[in-house]
């Protein structure tokens, strides 16, 4: 089974965004709770955080849960202008397997859309909002504010500029095949066959505006990264034809560069994933999440 875009309509032509479904073989869960009360699992969907249909998530809540129980944050997919926070659905059963002792809150947000006037300001806000939201339930919801954000495709650019940009709290971030330099002229003046769209209307749609370097690399997480910035894990597939893979090697680089702590790993694949490597990428999602949230 491979975990690949899935088409949709949006204005114009065929629009694809990351999808991964639900698996139909659970995985095995081989981990013990750590938490310290008697609290039971609790499983939290479309809890409103906004005013807007989008603006909602779904938070999985663990057994024996107490205030040191970290959190992930989930950034769906889908050129910022598609998608749902359900295409994450196959990502959190198998986090929940591996890590059964975190909390997870999958996002959905407003769509960018030049109609509504919905741009990266208002996606941000959006994040941001779930966030604050997540940390004044706190003694609620029975969790810590030890956060780490993951995104991915659209969803790991947003999860970067989110940390590095806008919430120096947020404690790691994960990037699965996200792109991470917006003001890239090479990628955005091309007419993309996977999207059925020219790269640089969708990339209009998100930032706001048309071309503009300053602009784009204001939403670039490339050029917001520093030293100080979050340890941050990257997956990308080598033959991405949706996002150009040297751009997470670059991002590698310049991480290493900065002293980051960080991870880097390519696979053989296109914009997606199959089972076995997204086995594996939870794997090391868990094991990089663990070493800096928990």
């Amino acid at each position: 089974m491979k975990r690949i875009l899935k088409s949709k309509s949006i204005y114009f032509s065929t629009l694809l965004f990351l999808v991964f479904s639900s698996c139909i073989k659970e995985p095995v869960n081989s981990n013990n709770n750590n938490g310290t009360s008697d609290l039971t699992d609790t499983t939290m969907l479309n809890v409103s955080y906004g005013s807007h249909i989008r603006q909602v998530y779904d938070i999985y809540l663990p057994a024996n849960r107490d205030t040191s129980t970290p959190v992930i944050l989930m950034i769906h997919g889908g050129a910022w202008k598609a998608g749902q926070k359900e295409d994450f659905n196959y990502y959190v059963n198998l986090i929940k397997a591996k890590w059964n002792s975190v909390a997870i809150v999958n996002m959905n947000y407003r769509l960018a859309s030049n109609t509504d006037n919905i741009h990266h300001n208002e996606i941000l806000a959006d994040i941001g909002s779930v966030v604050n939201q997540i940390n004044a339930n706190q003694a609620n919801y029975h969790i810590s504010n030890n956060i780490g954000v993951v995104g991915a495709s659209a969803g790991g650019q947003l999860a970067m500029i989110y940390a590095y940009k806008y919430n120096t709290n947020i404690k790691c971030v994960g990037n699965i095949f996200g792109p991470s330099i917006i003001n890239d002229w090479s990628w955005y003046n091309t007419t993309n066959l996977w999207l059925g769209a020219y790269t640089g209307d969708i990339l209009t749609e998100y930032v706001g505006q048309p071309w503009d370097t300053t602009a784009y690399k204001a939403v670039s997480p490339f050029w917001n990264v520093n030293n100080n910035s979050q340890p941050t894990i990257i997956f990308h597939g080598n033959l991405d034809p949706v996002v150009p893979v040297y751009q997470s090697q670059w991002m590698n680089g310049k991480l290493n560069s900065l002293g980051v702590i960080n991870q880097y790993h390519e696979y053989i694949a296109f914009h997606s994933f199959d089972d076995t490597q997204s086995d594996e990428v939870i794997n090391k999602l868990v094991t990089f999440f663990k070493s800096h949230i928990e």
